[in-house]
């Protein structure tokens, strides 16, 4: 049997390449790893729901509380509500999509 020296210098035989098994062995352990990815049940989606939509409410909801404040002590109208809502917004999605990124 001949063999072939890759570029990086390891030494593969020619055929190792083709032998890939059994088809319906592989499709048999396609349909398992398929079946452990399922999704998990209500549970787990309601957490899942319940840990993207917090963060976005806590921190809007605490950025335009707290704009509100500055701006009937500052007498600034309404900037530092739509300020500070906006930017709350954006960083509750951002913990959120990291909250999501983290799971999967």
């Amino acid at each position: 049997m001949s063999w072939i020296r890759v570029i990086g210098g390891s030494t593969v035989r020619p055929d190792d390449s083709l032998h890939r098994g059994d088809p319906r062995d592989r499709t048999g352990r396609d349909l398992e790893r398929l079946a452990r990815r399922r999704s998990p049940g209500l549970a787990a989606s309601i957490a899942l729901i319940g840990s993207v939509g917090w963060p976005i409410v806590l921190l809007a909801v605490g950025g335009a509380v707290l704009g509100r404040y500055l701006d009937s002590r500052w007498n600034l109208g309404i900037a530092a509500t739509l300020i500070l809502l906006f930017l709350g917004v954006g960083l509750g999605t951002y913990i959120a999509y990291r909250s999501v990124r983290g799971r999967s």
